[in-house]
Parts: structure tokens; sequence; C-alpha cells
């Protein structure tokens, strides 16, 4: 129901909607669903008799919060207590938002504090460059992450994303922010070892992952179990936040956002897909294979984990991307001298990961093809995708030849992506955070 309420605020009606609730298990298969038509007259005094209370303006500007105590400590553990209490924390201990604190993240943009950017669904709450600056503040961000968390919001509240679908699902479904440009370099967003993982010496993936995922909670409203149906939550606390390895690339391949989405070459950009599973993949032989045998090999391994029914990958089938495949620059750099192009790995990857199609029945998954309208005639084997491009393949992980990690899409859809606005201070926010955290901005 907390789902249904979410929904219900996030299309503009009152919360007193009337609802016909009926348990879960009258929907599992065979089961029996003549309760439904025995509250006919629930449903018709619903719609007949149920007028909405008069309309209450919005309230913009929220009374400030006040914390009592003696000393900062006290009213820190008084804060994040507060914030838990109502369901406002991600569990972990948060840093207060002050008004002094959120005003130093607002000097990562030029636009007005109000300026608002969409409704973020299913509670529909409205995201403004305020809204974004409080989450960042929360997460322990700083001024010159507001610009890339701009951009990945501004992604995720495109129209034709869905999110408010996914927000709410019960698949673990969470976003995978890729960056490019310089701007990963200066800010430091890992693209290396451990990328998606705690990395004190890059920190600002994982700190714009946790904003991402306070506003995903705090403003869009998927609370575990309330809002959002995800049964097991997997990256539920800094999504995956992480830049290509733009050094790293072979000769001749171009950047992700430039192959994709044909920004020029060192342009900033967020590329975002929705994303329910990371998987690691060995990819190596044991020393006794050719060199082009271990790479038909390796790569026949990544396959093989791409090979899934994934239900979800029927929505959106022919134009929509199945995953992000992550390889490290030894890998890249390995294939490309054997002659392979991104193309021609894609390629490979699309025949090696098609499914026979006797499986696919066995798995009752041609029902499922109907029902996202994908036409027939269906392919034996089926491939998992549309066609090879579809496919994203990005360079980035530690420099070891070892493993590939295959982050498989929850809802098949276009990756969606957006420039990084960047404010006009933005040489001076990078060397004081360079200073203040000790790394080469150069």
């Amino acid at each position: 129901m907390g789902v249904v309420n979410n929904a219900v605020a996030g299309l503009g009606f009152a919360a007193d909607i009337p609802k016909v609730v009926f348990p879960i298990d009258m929907f599992l298969v065979e089961s029996d669903i003549s309760a439904v038509e025995k509250s006919f007259m629930q449903f018709a005094e619903g719609l007949t008799s149920w007028a909405p209370p008069p309309q209450n303006k919005v309230l913009k500007k929220p009374p400030r919060i006040q914390v009592p105590g003696d000393d900062y400590e006290t009213v820190y553990h008084q804060f994040n207590a507060l914030y838990t209490k109502r369901g406002w924390s991600d569990g972990l201990p948060l840093v207060p938002p002050t008004e002094k604190r959120v005003a130093w993240i607002l000097e990562g943009t030029d636009e007005s504090p109000d300026l608002e950017i969409g409704k973020f669904g299913p509670r529909g709450g409205i995201v403004t460059l305020e809204t974004l600056a409080v989450a960042l503040a929360m997460a322990g961000g700083r001024p010159e992450y507001l610009p890339v968390l701009d951009a990945a919001v501004r992604t995720i509240l495109q129209p034709a994303f869905g999110h408010a679908g996914w927000q709410s699902t019960s698949s673990s479904t969470f976003p995978a922010v890729v960056v490019n440009g310089p701007v990963a370099r200066q800010i430091r967003i890992n693209h290396g070892f451990g990328l998606v993982g705690p990395d004190p010496k890059n920190p600002a993936g994982g700190i714009i992952g946790r904003s991402l995922r306070l506003l995903q909670q705090n403003v869009g409203g998927a609370m575990p179990g309330i809002g959002t149906m995800a049964m097991f939550g997997l990256m539920r606390y800094t999504n995956a936040v992480f830049a290509e390895d733009e050094d790293g690339l072979p000769e001749g391949w171009a950047p992700f956002n430039a192959e994709r989405f044909g920004y020029a070459p060192g342009t900033n950009s967020v590329a975002v897909n929705v994303c329910s599973s990371a998987s690691n993949i060995i990819r190596r032989g044991i020393g006794t294979e050719t060199l082009e045998a271990e790479a038909k090999a390796s790569l026949r391994r990544v396959a093989s984990y791409m090979r899934a029914m994934n239900i979800n990958s029927f929505e959106g089938w022919q134009q929509g991307t199945p995953g992000i495949l992550v390889m490290s620059r030894p890998i890249a750099r390995q294939l490309a001298g054997l002659g392979w192009t991104k193309q021609s790995i894609k390629e490979f990857l699309w025949q090696h990961s098609r499914i026979p199609f006797a499986e696919l029945e066995e798995a009752g998954l041609p029902d499922w093809l109907k029902r996202e309208k994908v036409p027939p005639p269906y392919d034996d084997p089926w491939p998992i995708t549309g066609r090879p491009e579809n496919i994203a393949l990005i360079v980035a992980g530690g420099t070891h030849p070892t493993h590939n990690m295959w982050m498989q899409t929850s809802m098949t859809q276009k990756i969606g992506h957006e420039p990084i606005r960047l404010p006009k201070k933005w040489d001076e926010l990078v060397k004081r955070g360079g200073q203040e955290l000790g790394y080469d901005t150069k």
C-alpha cells in the first residue's frame, strides 16, 4: 500500500483517495479472485461518491528544523536519531545539512537554488537545485560534486526513462552512472581499482551515489517495503557512480559518450542505465593458451554470463540496453592488439549470448515476449537484444587483466545521458577541493 500511496501522491491525488485492498496471496497463479467481484459495491462507491478535499498550497519553504543540545556531539547524535526516526536516513550517519553547508554546496551552480529540475516519482516530490544540495550535504558532499549529481538526476527524470516504475518495482534496481570528460579526474571519480566500492582517494563517486539514493528515498518515496518493493535492494547505499578510463582507451577507441551519443571527445557528460546486478567474470587462462585463444575463450565466458533469461530485457528489446560490460585497459588493449574493435567485440558477444528457443519455452518466456509486444518471427537461438550496438562497453577498472564485470539491465531501455553544466568558478572549486583533500587537480 505504500507503493500505491506514493503513486497516488505523485499523480496529484489526495492521500485519502478510496482504495479497495486485497491480500497479495490472491494475485498468485491459480488463486481465487472471486473476492474482487464480491467487492463491486466498494469500487462503485469509490468511483461515484468520493470527492477530493480542497487543494492546499504546496509548502515550498518548510520551516527549518531546530535540534537542541549542549554541545556539538549531542546535537549531532540527536540530529541522526531524529532523521532515522522520521525515515530520512539511509541508516548510516549523516552530516547535518545546515544552511551554511547547503549554501557552500550551492557554489557548484550558477543557477538559482529554487530552479525546479523535475518531479521525482513515484511520490512526486519536486526536485530543486537546493534539494540536490541538501542531499549532497547529508552525504558529506562538496560543491564540485553538484554538477555531476545535477546531470544524473536530470537524466533520471527524463520522461522516457520511466523512473517511477523502476523506483517502486520488486526488482532490485539501481542506477549505474558513467561519467566521461575531464570532470571525472578533476573531482576524483574512480575509474580504476575498486571503482564501485569505497575508496578514500577517490571519494566522489560513492558520495554522489549516496546523495542520489537519499533523493530516491526522501523525494521520490522509495522507502524499502513501503515505497519500493525491491526484494533485495542491491547497491542501495551508494548506487554505482564511476568514470570511464579514457586515458586507458586503446588507440582508435572513442570514449563511451562520443561513441554512443555523439559528444565531442573531452565533453563532460553522464550516462545512466538502470541495473539489477553486477557479476564478476574471471576471464584469463592458465598460461598454456595462445593469446588469440585466451581472448576468444574469455569473451565466450563473458557471453555465458550475458546469456541470462532476463525477463526485463524483453521490454525495449529492439533499441534498449541489455547491460554494461566493464573491461580494464589491459584487456581492451590486448584485444585491440589482436585486431578487435568495440564493434567486433559487441558482435561476438551478441552472437554467443543467444539462448536456444527451446530453453525459453521451458522457462515460459515466449509469453513474456508476446506481453511486451516483441514482434515475431522469433529467432532460434534468441539474441538477448535486438542488435549488437545495444550492448554498452566501458573501459574501466583496475589495471589488471583478470576480470570483467557485467552489469545486467533491469529495465531495458536506451541509456539516458546529459551534459554536465559547470559553474563559472569551476577552476576555483576544483583547486580548493584538491588542496583540502590532498590530490593533484592537473
